[in-house]
């Protein structure tokens, strides 16, 4: 996903936070920068909101789950007031290859989309983040902010924000397989030491597959190994897969041609052999 070198210039020309409340100021890190933004009312429940980063050219942050070497965001929302819930939403990353390890990461610019539920939803909240996230080039460095917004139900919208939150929420991957493009089959590799993973995809496209295992796990990313009757097969190696109490899922992206999709996929006890 391609992100203009201008937009970056002029976004951070001016670094006070504007005079309405849709949107922080931007919290400058070396590489880049990072604020929070919202669209506006209540909507259906939920405030739509968004953590925007920019990069400098050449520099990159990562996906939920950062590949073989990087920090993902990781988003503290204790200090907030009538926060019932928030839901972070990933649009489809890219991979990246150093030379010495494969990474998951965003590049330019993005804006991880944010589902915001109040505890009460006729009272005004107070989204408050502390974010803590990766931030590379030939070197990588620790990023760190502090975000907040009062939300409001009857809010007017900003229209900005709502664009910024729509042009990526476009690329957040559907959840389940469509009719062209899936995941056919997840099996036991022979060796026992990785899945092999069939995928169906429109013919005459590149598709990319990307994993995220339960929080603690320290995963590669799979790679392409040949064809089979469904199509594209890809091995993961299970090494460094782990589950938790509360999270026993696969997490499984695909990519084609500018769509994806986002399956899950029970972890057996017997992958953690």
């Amino acid at each position: 996903m391609k992100r203009s070198v201008v937009a970056f210039a002029v976004a951070l020309a001016v670094l006070a936070p504007p005079a309405h409340a849709a949107m922080t100021g931007w919290t400058e890190v070396q590489g880049g920068a990072v604020r929070l933004i919202a669209s506006g009312p209540l909507k259906d429940g939920h405030y739509e909101a968004g953590l925007e980063f920019m990069l400098e050219p050449g520099w990159h942050t990562y996906w939920r789950y950062p590949g073989e070497a990087g920090i993902p965001p990781l988003i503290d929302t204790s200090a907030s007031a009538n926060l019932k819930s928030m839901e972070v939403l990933f649009p489809v990353p890219e991979r990246y290859d150093d030379g010495f390890s494969e990474s998951i990461v965003y590049h330019n610019g993005i804006v991880l989309p944010l589902r915001i539920q109040p505890e009460t939803v006729d009272q005004p909240m107070t989204l408050s983040l502390d974010v803590f996230f990766g931030i590379c080039n030939e070197i990588c460095v620790p990023g760190d902010a502090s975000l907040t917004l009062d939300l409001v139900p009857d809010d007017q919208t900003d229209s900005l924000a709502q664009t910024l939150i729509a042009r990526d929420l476009d690329a957040v991957p559907d959840v389940g397989p469509s009719e062209d493009l899936q995941i056919k089959t997840v099996t036991l590799s022979a060796t026992g030491d990785a899945l092999d993973i069939e995928v169906q995809a429109p013919e005459g496209t590149s598709p990319d597959l990307f994993a995220a295992a339960p929080e603690g796990s320290y995963i590669g990313l799979p790679k392409p190994t040949g064809q089979s009757s469904q199509g594209p097969v890809w091995r993961l190696p299970l090494k460094g897969m782990k589950t938790t109490e509360t999270d026993t899922d696969l997490r499984l992206v695909l990519s084609a041609d500018g769509r994806a999709i986002e399956q899950l996929f029970a972890i057996d006890p017997a992958w953690l052999k």
